[in-house]
């Protein structure tokens, strides 16, 4: 009958670590043997690549495999490549191709097939909405290049500059009956204004925004629109019915011209 003997365990050969990192250069796989690891092959007796940099946690240098698909042929340009590097012996590290690093997700394509919700900012080279869906933010689109589509319907938009563009618009009409001050939403506006007494007075603020522009009417006979007298035109009063005058805002003083008197 055989002898059994006790078996013996060098608790101080045993470890296990782990160390995260990321690799923007991918391994020459000419460099290094392809290895097909068989039963009882230890890591130490195969002759592969060490990875470079900070090594503290680690008893031996880390063993790289450049067989894999993911580091042969998937690092490319600056993309960033997570990994884990496990130690479990004093001779055995290995490198595992990782998804993650701390906390950030590295992937070249994504499908979601549900909701994406991002508490983050999201910075996106470009973005390609198709397929016929909508994109519906509810706060506002910054940006500082161009936007460029085939036509916009929107119920209003402020710009203060359009260059070389065609605007197919409906502009707001305003029905004014009494006095008014204009005010820097009434841009692009028409007012008619019909005066419920015999003249109408129209105020001209100089803390409007340069640019401003706005078409006034004077709707019934019989009645006047008049404007202050420091108005740069020809007069400051509509005194026919229809007569109109269109007046605008440089920043420093207001203009008009059409058919006041």
């Amino acid at each position: 009958m055989t002898e059994l003997h006790p078996g013996h365990f060098d608790q101080s050969k045993q470890w296990i670590s782990f160390n995260p990192g990321i690799d923007v250069v991918a391994p020459d796989p000419t460099a290094y043997p392809v290895h097909v690891l068989a039963g009882d092959t230890f890591m130490y007796e195969i002759q592969g690549g060490f990875a470079e940099g900070n090594q503290e946690h680690f008893i031996s240098p880390p063993v790289v495999y450049p067989s894999s698909e993911y580091w042969e042929t998937q690092l490319n340009s600056d993309r960033q490549r997570p990994y884990l590097d496990l130690s479990i012996s004093e001779y055995n590290t290995l490198r595992l191709p990782s998804a993650i690093h701390d906390y950030d997700l590295y992937a070249d394509k994504g499908r979601f097939y549900e909701d994406v919700i991002i508490d983050g900012v999201l910075t996106a080279g470009a973005i390609n909405v198709d397929g016929g869906v909508d994109m519906s933010p509810d706060g506002d689109i910054t940006t500082e290049g161009d936007i460029e589509c085939s036509n916009i319907d929107a119920n209003e938009i402020t710009a203060n500059v359009l260059h070389n563009a065609v605007t197919k618009t409906r502009i707001p009409i305003i029905a004014t009956t009494a006095d008014k001050t204009l005010v820097d939403t009434d841009t692009g506006s028409v007012l008619h204004c019909s005066p419920a007494g015999a003249n109408l007075n129209i105020t001209l603020p100089n803390d409007l925004k340069t640019g401003f522009v706005v078409t006034i009417t004077n709707i019934l006979p019989g009645k006047t629109t008049t404007l202050p007298a420091t108005l740069k035109a020809r007069g400051n009063v509509l005194s026919e019915q229809y007569s109109a005058a269109t007046i605008y805002f440089d920043g420093t003083d207001w203009y008009g011209y059409g058919d006041l008197v």
